[in-house]
């Protein structure tokens, strides 16, 4: 009875695909390595199963959507939110070649802006966070995700080797390593920012959905004010 009560805790289940088995795949680099992580039918990864548990159901339809950097897995779910959706990227394959740092967007062109994994690899993060500011219409809102280490962001500019960057900053083309004082960073640039986390569900469906390694557990839901 122990026997089979400690698999059932094992076993994990994907909110996207619906896979349902022991545990995750592998995934991350050397500083990031974790065993129990990746979706081995739809590659989701705990910042995705993150976002959409704790906000599935809570996007209003018809938005007019920005996607950052597009995942292809959430590409499903944003278009079917939307009204209108355009996706960029600088470098890689995205319906606009666009810079965060200069959306070229008119004001107030987009209801919702989603920034998953991206503000970490932007030199001026701050001109970024304005920048789509600028783009939101007045209550639009952006969703915003990064890995999230301790109370204090860490960013040095001195820091410009891809070594240096992977051993302080845990990944090669990471410019900082943010801590939860992004927030105030956000509500600086104008919006009302509210963190939620991963940490707030039921710890069985922390496990099951495996979202308890601590850096990729907060969403960042930021309004621009009416």
């Amino acid at each position: 009875m122990r026997r089979l009560a400690s698999l059932l805790w094992k076993q994990r289940k994907c909110p996207f695909c619906g896979w349902y088995g022991f545990r995750f795949e592998p995934f991350g680099n050397r500083m990031t390595h974790r065993e129990d992580a990746q979706c081995s039918i739809c590659g989701s990864l705990e910042r995705h199963r993150t976002v959409l548990l704790l906000l599935r159901g809570k996007i209003p339809p018809n938005q007019k959507v920005l996607h950052v950097a597009p995942e292809p897995l959430l590409i499903p779910w944003l278009v079917s939110c939307s009204c209108e959706y355009l996706n960029i990227d600088l470098y890689n394959p995205a319906m606009r070649r666009m810079d965060l740092m200069n959306i070229e967007l008119p004001n107030e062109s987009n209801t919702l802006v989603w920034c998953s994994h991206v503000l970490e690899h932007v030199a001026d993060d701050r001109r970024a966070l304005s920048e789509m500011f600028r783009v939101l219409a007045p209550g639009g809102m952006l969703i915003l995700q990064v890995p999230i280490r301790g109370g204090e962001t860490f960013e040095d500019a001195a820091v410009t080797s891809e070594s240096e960057r992977l051993e302080k900053f845990l990944q090669e083309d990471h410019v900082r390593l943010y801590g939860l004082d992004l927030q105030k960073r956000i509500e600086e640039s104008g919006f009302a920012c509210e963190v939620l986390s991963s940490a707030g569900l039921p710890v069985a469906e922390q496990i099951l959905y495996s979202l308890r390694t601590p850096l990729y557990r907060e969403v960042f839901v930021c309004r621009k004010p009416r």
